[in-house]
């Protein structure tokens, strides 16, 4: 079986890491307006992988809260990380708020293409395009 690969692209400051990575791309169906779960969820690598020497050595982590009304909120985390550089923007209310900035969600077939734009924290500018060509099944605690 093929693993769905997802093409990522962010530019931090200056400069920019692309790749394609076997993120883990799920939807929460157990997340709703009123808990704190994330509907989105896009991790790379997954939760306690090892990364394989010649993989791409960085990191990042999108997760967005379910909106009323429609799938995604303004409420999200995006966090990157390359061993040099690092930052977050994460806008969830009653959290400590982290940087600025818009999550776009674009659904297509099994899949979809997150755009962020934003500052962190730091003040740098960070654009980022996750497209996740298939949702996995979600595995995660509670559900």
């Amino acid at each position: 079986m093929a693993v769905p690969m997802t093409d990522v692209s962010v530019t931090l400051g200056r400069q920019t890491v692309t790749g394609s990575v076997d993120a883990n791309c799920h939807v929460d169906e157990h997340a709703t307006t009123t808990n704190t779960r994330a509907y989105f969820v896009v991790m790379y690598p997954w939760f306690g992988q090892r990364v394989a020497p010649d993989k791409p050595q960085w990191g990042f982590t999108l997760e967005i809260r379910r909106g009323k009304g429609a799938e995604a909120s303004d409420q999200f985390v995006f966090s990157f990380l390359d061993g040099q550089r690092s930052g977050t923007i994460q806008t969830v209310s009653g959290s400590e708020r982290m940087g600025s900035g818009t999550v776009r969600v674009t659904r297509h077939g099994h899949g979809a293409r997150f755009d962020v734009e934003g500052t962190y924290e730091g003040g740098d500018v960070v654009r980022a395009t996750i497209d996740c060509s298939a949702f996995q099944k979600s595995e995660g605690a509670g559900g």
